[in-house]
């Protein structure tokens, strides 16, 4: 099976032997590309990143920054990718900041990785001016006065190098690269530090497992190791155009203007398009043909038919652009949405991640895709079970948590880092995920109950716009648990209707759920929300939270 999926990719020691290795044959070719909010196109080749990449490391050299800790704070940018590449390249660490959390996050974040340097997006001037009053060197990514910008230093950069400067990295593979803060679903975020080895490993084995196509397009924020190892750094491996973005109000635009082949997402944005296209079919009233159509390609498929017809290419391109492979991950994404998806014309690919295995451990292939599996383990990764617990080993697991060193003891066992997810591998070698161990609803009957089934199930109806299920205490004891569920509503499904009626409907799809369900898997107590969840960047509710 391994072998359907070796695509030809290189292998690097460190992020500058990436850039420095650039082949001749691509310099002029466009590396990466952006939209304005104007909707204007620009972008640099890989020459020219090349340049940039240098300048701004000729700079950070000078200033002597070389293992020192370098801080991004901003949204998606050509400017974030510099520094990061710059910063790497130069033997300092890239702390990658995640800019959706509060202000007082962000500075404990900045605080805790014991950050020397900053460069960061204008709107985040209120946070990050104060820290050069403490005499800490800080960079904007753009705008004029107060502090240098990033294209300030890229002329400095250039006139350095035309100097003579000596700018040889002294970057080693089992240096640490980064340090990215997980997500944060099940408890508070922690600073993972990643050597250059493993960024780059797990990057050429995504690129080994999944041909691209010449141009991706890819929203995932960069502070997160999906969005960076995955969507960028692998990409530019395969020699792809990569098209960022990271304005969620210009995101469909982008993505229709860039003409891309592939798309780098997570569920929540195919939910909503997937959503969008079944409204708009019921408001004309072409629901049934949309049903009989998709019905009709599935048939095509099973015959080895390629052609899906006129009107099955007028309604994905009006949906995804030219985009005819997804590859979706950070959370399950539900086997409907994938059918409806593959009778569209669009192969989709699910792969599982963890922050802390930079992050890819699985992924289906082009040719080789399982709807329900997180597909097939990583080249240079191993995978084992642990009470149906995923443990990871491999030249893709981190470091360990940056000074917090019990913390790093307790998620290894005999070497080998205890993800938190359950799963099982079938015996062609594809992964499933079952669940997550600290979700787990254990019953006093002794037995065990994942969520994520039954809220896959709830998730379906309309009127849900998001759910959580989870275990609550209903007697004396702590393991007297009942199954209970926090729902936040779809505005436009439950428009008009009191909580009453609301929760009063509601409880009739339930009935109908519990009614396949063991008496102690069934649902018990409803509680519904006035407000969403809270959810990280990557559109994750935080369990811990709720």
């Amino acid at each position: 099976m391994k072998k359907i999926c070796a695509n030809p990719v290189d292998y690097f020691d460190t992020v500058n032997d990436m850039i420095e290795n650039i082949p001749n044959g691509i310099e002029n070719e466009p590396a990466i590309s952006w939209f304005t909010r104007k909707g204007e196109e620009k972008g640099v080749s890989y020459g020219k990143l090349r340049e940039d990449v240098r300048s701004l490391k000729a700079v950070m050299m000078k200033k002597e920054l070389q293992g020192k800790h370098i801080a991004i704070l901003g949204e998606n940018s050509y400017e974030w990718l510099l520094v990061y590449f710059a910063a790497t390249c130069s033997g300092a660490v890239a702390v990658c900041v995640d800019v959706e959390q509060s202000n007082e996050t962000i500075i404990q974040m900045l605080e805790m990785t014991d950050v020397d340097c900053l460069f960061f997006t204008p709107s985040l001037d209120s946070i990050c001016l104060p820290f050069a009053d403490k005499g800490m060197d800080v960079f904007r990514f753009s705008g004029k006065g107060i502090v240098p910008t990033v294209a300030e230093l890229l002329e400095e950069g250039a006139e350095l190098i035309r100097s003579g400067m000596n700018c040889e990295s002294k970057s080693g593979p089992d240096d640490t690269a980064t340090i990215v803060f997980t997500s944060g679903t099940t408890s508070y975020s922690k600073p993972v530090m990643l050597s250059h080895r493993a960024i780059l490993t797990n990057a050429a084995d995504a690129a080994a497992r999944v041909a691209l196509g010449r141009v991706t397009f890819s929203s995932l924020p960069f502070y997160h190791t999906y969005g960076m190892t995955c969507s960028v750094i692998g990409a530019l491996l395969e020699k792809c155009h990569v098209y960022i973005n990271g304005n969620l109000k210009t995101v469909m635009r982008d993505m229709q203007a860039a003409s891309a082949h592939s798309l780098f997402t997570v569920p929540l944005m195919l939910e909503t398009i997937h959503k969008k296209m079944w409204a708009a079919a019921a408001e004309n009233k072409m629901d049934s043909g949309l049903r009989k159509l998709l019905k009709l390609n599935k048939i095509k498929i099973s015959l080895g038919m390629t052609n899906m017809g006129k009107k099955t290419d007028e309604i994905r391109e009006k949906c995804f652009g030219s985009v005819r492979l997804i590859i979706c991950g950070a959370a399950h994404l539900s086997k409907e949405i994938m059918e409806d998806l593959t009778c569209l014309g669009i192969l989709v690919l699910q792969g599982y991640g963890i922050t802390e295995c930079s992050p890819l451990v699985s992924v289906n292939c082009n040719k080789a895709n399982r709807f329900s599996s997180v597909g097939l383990v990583m080249p240079n990764c191993e995978i084992s079970f642990r009470d149906e617990e995923i443990l990871v080993r491999g030249a893709n697991v981190m470091q360990g948590y940056y000074k917090l060193d019990e913390l790093t003891e307790e998620a290894f066992v005999d070497g080998w880092f205890a993800t938190g997810d359950l799963g099982y591998q079938d015996k062609d070698g594809f992964l499933y995920i079952t669940g997550r161990k600290k979700n787990l609803i254990v019953f006093k009957n002794g037995k065990k109950m994942s969520p994520e089934k039954l809220e896959e199930k709830l998730g379906k109806i309309p009127m849900i716009k998001d759910v959580v299920v989870y275990g609550a205490v209903s007697g004396n004891s702590s393991d007297d648990v009942q199954v209970a569920i926090s729902v936040f509503p779809n505005a436009e499904k439950t428009e008009g209707m009191s909580r009453y009626e609301i929760l009063d409907a509601l409880q009739n799809e339930i009935n109908t759920i519990n009614s396949e369900l063991p008496l102690y898997q069934q649902i018990q107590m409803v509680n519904i929300r006035e407000s969403e969840f809270s959810k990280t960047a990557l559109q994750k509710i935080k369990r811990h939270l709720v």
